[in-house]
C-alpha cells in the first residue's frame, strides 16, 4: 500500500498549482445542487419497504443531517469526467445507502449511544433490528445497481462491499491488540473506509477506464485522509464536534494512527497501553483519559495530520487525468477539506 511522504503535499498543493483553487465545501456542493436533490429523492425511494419499521428506522439516520460526502463526491466526479448518464444519481444514492448500513452496524458493534446528535437506532429499536435494517440497506444498494443493468458496476460494488466487510472484521480482530502497527492500521482503513469512497469516486467503474483508475486512486487516498483526520479528531475534539466522547476509540481498544505514532516515540506510553489492554477493552475511562492527554500533547497528532494532508495531495495529483473544470477544482477542494476538517 502506498503511503506518500509528507513533502508531496507541498509540491502538489503549491499556491501556484492550477489545482490549488480554494473553494469552500458549500461552493463545491453548489455545483451539483439540483442533482443532490435528486439523490435525496432516490435515497428516500430506496429506503421504502412494506415493512414499515425499515424506512422509519433507517430514515431517522439517513436524513439526520449527514454531510452527504459520498454522493457529493460521486456527482462531482461524474461532472468532471463528463459522465451525464442518469445512473450517476443511483450510484450517488447507493453510496449514501451503504454508508448508512455501516453506521447502523458500527453502532451495534461499538455499543454506540449517539449518532448525529440523536440516540442510536440500537437504543431505540434494539440491536437486532438495527443490524437487520443495516442488512436491508446493503441488499437494497446492490439491488439498485443490479436493476440499473450495469454488470460492471454490480461487480465493482460487490468487490467494494466484500472489502468493507473484511475491514470491519479486521478492525474487530485487532481491537485491544497493543502491537498493532501502521500496516495493520492501513489494512483496516483501506477496506473499512476507503473502499466505498473509491467506488463512489470512480462511479463504479462506469467511466472511461483511464479516468476510472485515476478516480479510484483519488477515492482511496481521500478515504485514507478522511479516516486519519477522523482519528486525529478523536484526540483533539469534544463530543459537540464529533458526536462521540473524546478518546472513545482508545477506550474501545482501537489503535489509530495518532496513538501508533505516539507509542513509536514513547516506549513508556506503549508499556502503559499494553498494561491497560491486558484484560482487553474497554479501557477504564480515567486511565484512558490519561493516555489521550499524553497523545494529544505529543507531536503524534501533528504528524498524523500531516499524513492525512499527504494523502490528500496524492489524491489531487490524480485529477490531472481530468480536463480543467470547476468540478475538478471542487474535487481538489474536497480533498483538502477532508484532510483538514475539524468536525
Amino acid at each position: 500500500m502506498n503511503r506518500p511522504a509528507t513533502s508531496l503535499a507541498t509540491s502538489v498543493l503549491a499556491p501556484h498549482d492550477d489545482l490549488a483553487v480554494d473553494l469552500s465545501i458549500e461552493a463545491a456542493s453548489g455545483l451539483v445542487t439540483d442533482e443532490l436533490q435528486e439523490v435525496e429523492q432516490r435515497l428516500a425511494d430506496l429506503l421504502q419497504s412494506s415493512i414499515a419499521v425499515i424506512p422509519e428506522l433507517s430514515g431517522q439516520l439517513a436524513f439526520a443531517g449527514g454531510k452527504r460526502f459520498r454522493p457529493l463526491l460521486a456527482l462531482l466526479a461524474a461532472r468532471a469526467a463528463g459522465f451525464l448518464d442518469p445512473v450517476r444519481i443511483t450510484v450517488a444514492a447507493v453510496g449514501e445507502l451503504l454508508h448508512t448500513a455501516t453506521l447502523l452496524h458500527d453502532d451495534v458493534i461499538d455499543s454506540g449511544e449517539y449518532r448525529r446528535g440523536r440516540p442510536t437506532a440500537r437504543l431505540q429499536y434494539g440491536n437486532g433490528m438495527a443490524v437487520l435494517t443495516g442488512d436491508f440497506c446493503l441488499a437494497r444498494g446492490l439491488q439498485a445497481i443490479a436493476y440499473a443493468g450495469r454488470l460492471s458496476a454490480v461487480q465493482t460494488l460487490a468487490d467494494a462491499v466484500t472489502r468493507m466487510a473484511e475491514g470491519e472484521v479486521a478492525q474487530l480482530q485487532v481491537a485491544g491488540d497493543a502491537t498493532v502497527d501502521r500496516d495493520r492500521y492501513y489494512l483496516v482503513i483501506d477496506r473499512k473506509t476507503a473502499a466505498l469512497i473509491a467506488w463512489c469516486a470512480s462511479l463504479g467503474g462506469l467511466v472511461e477506464p483511464r479516468i476510472a483508475a485515476a478516480m479510484h486512486r483519488y477515492g482511496l487516498e481521500i478515504g485514507y485522509a478522511f479516516q486519519i483526520a477522523d482519528d486525529v479528531l478523536d484526540y483533539t475534539s469534544g463530543v459537540d464536534q464529533t458526536g462521540k466522547a473524546r478518546g472513545q476509540d482508545l477506550r474501545d481498544g482501537k489503535l489509530t494512527l495518532p496513538l501508533i505514532l505516539a507509542c513509536s516515540h514513547d516506549p513508556g506510553l506503549r508499556r502503559r497501553l499494553q498494561q491497560l489492554l491486558g484484560d482487553g477493552p474497554p479501557i477504564d475511562p480515567n486511565a484512558a483519559a490519561e493516555l489521550v492527554a499524553r497523545v494529544a500533547n505529543s507531536s503524534a497528532v501533528e504528524q498524523a495530520a500531516a499524513v492525512a494532508e499527504a494523502h490528500a495531495a496524492v489524491a489531487v495529483a490524480q485529477l490531472l487525468q481530468l480536463p480543467a473544470s470547476p468540478a475538478r477544482d471542487a474535487l481538489a477542494a474536497l480533498a483538502r477539506y477532508v484532510a483538514r476538517r475539524r468536525t
